[in-house]
């Protein structure tokens, strides 16, 4: 993965720690079904790619007890602190959290039943050279589970402040196919990587998903802390481009108000598959 993806992250591993639950109570429902389809056991041995402060890698050890072994992976050492820090106080000794990056780590031939890359891949320039290298680490008949994000207009908490964003920003050039934020979000494309890749059985479906915060600041607090590809870019702002975006941004989700507190709709890509 490129300088600047670590770069963007590293920036905000220190919000990550201090976010813990509002994150956890976000990306919950993905975690469930990508064991559930990977059909994670007692005793398995599993790889999560990208595992960042230890989700589901920490949800995964909890499910092949401690007969199983569980090595998260992620670029970011600041986020593997906490990550190891969470799973000494729960316990989970068979958990190992290492720096690498998927595209250059070795991974011994045949050593995982598991491989699991919740939001991952998105980062990855090559997809089919890391998915040939994943496939490799995986055990005969072993099942991996991938998951990107879904279009743009499935995810009004990333779009609204993107949007907000390119109205003082000079947007930069995406290419559709270069990685980032929405890179494989469209229907099937993960299924078709994988395909593409030598697995076989694949599927692929959406995952619904809601952003829970208590009022609008704590919803800021979010993107400014925790968003990696957005919290520079908010930072680097002047004062009145900030309070600008934050005004926009707060009108945009006033329509996602449950009650005292505001439920935003999100929706991530997940494929699945065997070796």
């Amino acid at each position: 993965m490129s300088d600047r993806v670590r770069q963007e992250w590293e920036a905000v591993a220190g919000g990550w720690r201090r976010s813990e639950p509002l994150f956890q109570s976000f990306t919950w429902p993905l975690a469930l079904r990508m064991a559930a389809v990977a059909q994670i056991g007692e005793s398995q041995r599993v790889l999560d790619v990208g595992c960042g402060i230890g989700d589901p890698t920490l949800q995964v050890a909890v499910l092949v007890g401690p007969h199983g072994r569980v090595l998260g992976i992620d670029l970011v050492e600041e986020m593997l602190a906490t990550a190891r820090e969470r799973a000494a106080v729960l316990g989970l000794t068979h958990v190992e959290f290492r720096v690498g990056d998927v595209e250059t780590i070795e991974l011994p031939a045949g050593a995982f039943d598991v491989v699991l890359g919740r939001w991952s891949l998105i980062y990855v320039a090559d997809v089919a050279a890391a998915l040939d290298r994943l496939r490799a680490a995986l055990a005969p008949g072993g099942r991996i589970a991938v998951s990107a994000w879904a279009p743009p207009d499935a995810n009004p908490w990333i779009q609204i402040p993107m949007a907000a964003l390119a109205r003082v920003l000079t947007p930069a050039v995406v290419e559709p196919a270069a990685p980032g934020i929405f890179h494989l979000s469209a229907d099937g494309a993960l299924a078709e990587a994988l395909g593409a890749a030598g697995f076989h059985a694949v599927r692929q479906q959406r995952v619904q998903l809601s952003q829970f915060a208590r009022d609008v600041t704590e919803f800021w607090a979010m993107l400014t802390d925790m968003a990696g590809p957005l919290a520079p870019m908010i930072a680097g702002l002047q004062a009145p481009d900030r309070q600008q975006v934050l005004d926009e941004v707060a009108d945009a989700i006033a329509r996602f108000r449950a009650g005292d507190v505001f439920r935003i709709p999100a929706q991530a890509q997940l494929a699945w598959g065997t070796a």
